[in-house]
């Protein structure tokens, strides 16, 4: 069986860690910032140098995608223990992305890069007058990205010319995500589509197997199959898209686990932390596994509840994470399987939580109630 170390330190590491501890196996990570290593779950910190860590694991592999450099972390990366050097290449940079979904006829939001400050406006005569414009590398939860119309180009900043692309604005019905996984063997898993609910580019609930298009899956899961065998990528990948009347648009693509892909800690026998560690360390995927359906609350800017531990219908996550407004410090999912049992849970859920919060649970419990109606 192989060694796995995760570069990264955060929660999804440290997730991928306790999921690998519940299988008997040793999952270590790295403080990319300082170098320490952290063994399994644990805080404990040691120093080692980069040769040292690529002579004692097998596979080496991140929590994130925009990954930092520096001359011992370079060393790393161009290891052979490296795994997935080709999406970790092309993936984290919104333009050789698109180029790759446009190279594998994966239908994407039309596009094109800026250059310079003229292609504005022919980006505006090629794509329309409304335009979302992205950074090319970095940005997230909504950071790095300008809607921009004929009026006010003129907020995109001058150095970032060369490093945005723009992208026709689309009027979806709703935006979903599709996890799957793919061993070395080129066998691919993949679990039922989430439909997921941003405020202000972040993502707050995720309502998962409820009502699943499955014309819409399909087209899903071709469409990964496709990126994980072009890439020979081992391991989980998520790929948000949004939905229109013509069928599903490819958004983004994470090879890594992901926040949509939280509710499987309840809702999958094997759940998304599992699929990303098997794999690697060369253990099998599962061939086919029941899934329930499930709500996940992200908890953003708000205090630490010990009183949700323990309610019905409830698994509470805190990432033990320093509290600042408008950031992810934990989530909670939630037994959605039928409109009884989520209503129940919230009903003892909400008293714990602040009005956001609250709001936002009563809008998902609306949303179950719709997408129920139309199943």
């Amino acid at each position: 069986m192989k060694s796995l170390l995760i570069l990264g330190h955060g929660q999804l590491g440290l997730m991928m860690a306790a999921e690998a501890a519940r299988l008997g196996l040793v999952v270590d990570r790295l403080d990319m910032q300082t170098g320490e290593l952290l063994r399994g779950t644990t805080a404990q910190r040691l120093n080692i140098d980069a040769d040292a860590l690529i002579a004692s694991y097998d596979v080496i592999t991140a929590e994130i995608e925009h990954l930092p450099h520096s001359e011992w972390l370079d060393r790393i990366y161009a290891s052979d223990k490296w795994a997935n050097r080709l999406a970790f290449e092309l993936l984290p940079n919104r333009f050789s992305q698109k180029t790759l979904l446009d190279q594998l006829q994966v239908p994407t939001a039309p596009w094109c890069l800026l250059a310079e400050r003229a292609d504005v406006a022919q980006a505006h005569q090629q794509l329309g007058d409304a335009l979302i414009v992205k950074s090319t590398t970095g940005g997230y939860d909504g950071k790095g990205q300008w809607r921009v119309n004929p009026d006010n180009g003129e907020q995109l900043p001058e150095a970032m010319f060369g490093q945005l692309i723009a992208e026709q604005k689309i009027p979806f019905q709703r935006e979903v995500s599709v996890i799957g996984a793919r061993d070395a063997s080129g066998h691919c898993y993949f679990l039922p589509m989430a439909e997921n609910v941003h405020k202000e580019g972040i993502l707050r609930y995720s309502l998962a197997n409820i009502a699943v298009d499955e014309a819409l899956q399909q087209q899903a899961e071709a469409a990964l199959a496709s990126i994980l065998g072009h890439l020979n990528f081992v391991g989980i990948m998520a790929m948000e898209c949004f939905v229109t009347e013509q069928g599903l648009l490819v958004n983004e693509l994470a090879p890594r686990v992901h926040n949509t892909g939280h509710w499987t800690q309840m809702g999958a026998v094997t759940n998304q932390f599992a699929m990303q560690v098997l794999p690697l360390v060369g253990l099998p995927l599962p061939q086919s596994q029941s899934c329930r359906a499930t709500l996940m609350l992200n908890l953003i800017g708000c205090e630490f509840s010990p009183a949700c531990i323990s309610l019905p219908g409830v698994s509470y996550h805190w990432y033990g994470k320093e509290v600042r407004p408008g950031r992810k410090l934990g989530h909670i999912n939630i037994d959605a399987t039928c409109s009884a049992a989520l209503k129940k849970a919230v009903s003892v859920l909400s008293p714990h939580l602040d009005e956001e919060h609250r709001g936002l649970l009563a809008e998902a419990v609306e949303l179950h109630r719709q997408r129920s109606i139309n199943e």
